[in-house]
């Protein structure tokens, strides 16, 4: 009987060890999806009076879904958007379209898929790319990305853009609202500044009313100082509880 009774409490024992295990582990990864969203990023942007798109690309679909529900409910009047750079992810994340923009790269064979999963487009870089897009027949939005790194060849060059923007002009589904700009990554203070400036005296030129995203979270301070209308912040949007 004593013996039965010691095998009984040992395979309580057991149990009670592997279910609190099993707790601990739904836990962590629970609390690996907890975070703050950085107030300082964003009151920073509020000053300003811009708006901020959250670069989203490094975070699952959970931690992504409630990083917009917290953004919206805490700072609905300066998100713009969530920014993604692949297709793939955008997807899996299978987020409402209102609320996804591509930034990056574009690739012919994926144009399909950005048009229907995406909103708006910051990268537009080709024309073959502009009428892909329009040929899918779904309403976007897009930034002209310009080319502001000369060691890079990505972006429509300042001598191309109003080409560019005239063969755009007439398109049905496809709707330029502004430009936007990925400099250097290796750069002085003064060097972007001067990205920043070129940019703006481009909008000036061409179309005074549109808006432009640029940025990075490590120079979104600038850019907002600069009066840059869309700001792009990644990992710094966020306050890492762990």
């Amino acid at each position: 009987m004593r013996e039965k009774n010691t095998k009984r409490a040992t395979k309580y024992f057991i149990r009670k060890i592997e279910k609190n295990y099993r707790l601990s582990i739904v836990s962590f990864n629970n609390y690996k999806n907890i975070f703050m969203l950085n107030a300082e990023v964003f009151r920073n942007v509020q000053q300003a009076h811009k708006k901020i798109l959250i670069v989203t690309k490094y975070w699952d679909t959970t931690k992504t879904e409630n990083i917009l529900k917290e953004a919206q409910k805490d700072y609905c009047e300066i998100l713009f958007a969530l920014g993604e750079n692949r297709i793939e992810r955008i997807q899996e994340k299978n987020l409402q379209r209102e609320h996804v923009h591509f930034i990056g790269n574009i690739q012919s064979r994926d144009v399909v898929y950005i048009v229907r999963y995406c909103s708006c487009i910051h990268s537009l870089a080709s024309l073959k790319h502009a009428h892909k897009i329009e040929a899918v027949w779904i309403y976007i939005e897009a930034f002209v990305q310009v080319k502001l790194d000369a060691n890079k060849d990505i972006g429509i060059s300042e001598s191309e853009l109003g080409v560019f923007l005239e063969a755009c002009k007439n398109m049905k589904y496809l709707k330029i609202i502004g430009i936007s700009g990925m400099g250097s990554w290796d750069f002085s203070l003064q060097e972007k500044r001067d990205e920043f400036q070129k940019l703006i005296s481009l909008r000036n030129t061409y179309i005074p009313y549109w808006i432009i995203s640029a940025g990075t979270s490590r120079d979104y301070e600038m850019a907002l100082e600069q009066w840059i209308d869309i700001v792009r912040v990644g990992e710094k949007s966020m306050s890492s509880l762990i």
